[in-house]
């Protein structure tokens, strides 16, 4: 049997996107990993599964490409929506994940936006040890830079860091060592974060389960929410990220940000 997929990025953080509502695919991690493998396999920084939902448009079920299931990616909600918006005669889509609800509208510029309600900032299900400060978590242990960590909850567990100079971080070297802290209970994605000045911030990202990716959609949402909180920036800012400039702002609880995604190809592969 074959299946076909949609591969899309946005802005460089690519998806492998299978509609599922007409059929039952399901995947063994390990089938995940090795498709997501980009020697070997389709290459992707997650899998992403269109479901049925009882109450929104469509169901987005998301696996990193280690094969565990995520919670949330703003960027694949992104692409989703501009496959929706493609087969309907809208401008608004509702997409359900399994932690946040996201409402994506379609710009006269071509560009999606998504919002989503700010999550409850709670972490006693991320830490280990909640007799810690989760808006000062020193890790200057592993890179002198790393001393001043914010926790933030974006449907999914971010630690972000404010650094002088993005590239005083070597993240392929140290990001794993931050996800794989025995301080997170199952892993954390993460951000460092150089503010430019209060409108324009640049980001990089190191995501939990598939490591060092281009973007990173909850990614530049707590990065721009941590900073904002902490009063480095406006509540509209431009995020500098490696393949170009995403929008984010904030009104009352609500936070959206913008892009503009991209089909890279169609194609199948085969399932056993």
């Amino acid at each position: 049997m074959n299946i076909q997929f949609v591969k899309m990025h946005t802005s460089g953080n690519d998806f492998v996107i299978i509609d599922n509502r007409s059929n039952n695919y399901k995947f063994k991690q390990t089938q995940i990993s090795e498709l997501s493998h980009r020697n070997t396999g389709i290459g992707f920084d997650q899998l992403i599964f269109l479901e049925k939902s009882k109450n929104k448009d469509i169901l987005m079920k998301i696996f990193n490409s280690d094969g565990k299931e995520a919670q949330m990616c703003g960027n694949a909600a992104i692409c989703v929506a501009s496959l929706l918006f493609s087969s309907k005669k809208t401008n608004s889509v509702s997409i359900e994940t399994i932690s946040t609800d996201i409402n994506a509208n379609l710009n006269k510029d071509g560009k999606i936006s998504i919002t989503i309600k700010l999550p409850s900032q709670i972490f006693s299900e991320v830490l280990s040890n909640n007799n810690v400060n989760v808006n000062n978590l020193d890790f200057s242990k592993i890179h002198t830079s790393l001393n001043s960590g914010i926790l933030v909850n974006m449907g999914n567990p971010h630690i972000v860091f404010i650094v002088k100079d993005l590239e005083d971080v070597d993240l392929p070297k140290y990001g794993s060592k931050i996800e794989k802290n025995r301080l997170f209970s199952d892993g954390i994605n993460m951000e460092i974060v150089e503010i430019v000045n209060n409108n324009k911030l640049k980001v990089k990202f190191w995501e939990r389960g598939s490591g060092l990716t281009l973007s990173c959609g909850s990614g530049i949402l707590s990065a721009f929410y941590a900073c904002y909180k902490n009063n480095f920036c406006e509540k509209e800012a431009e995020m500098v990220i490696p393949l170009g400039k995403v929008s984010t702002s904030i009104k009352d609880s609500k936070l959206t940000m913008s892009a503009k995604p991209q089909v890279s190809y169609i194609g199948e592969f085969s399932y056993e």
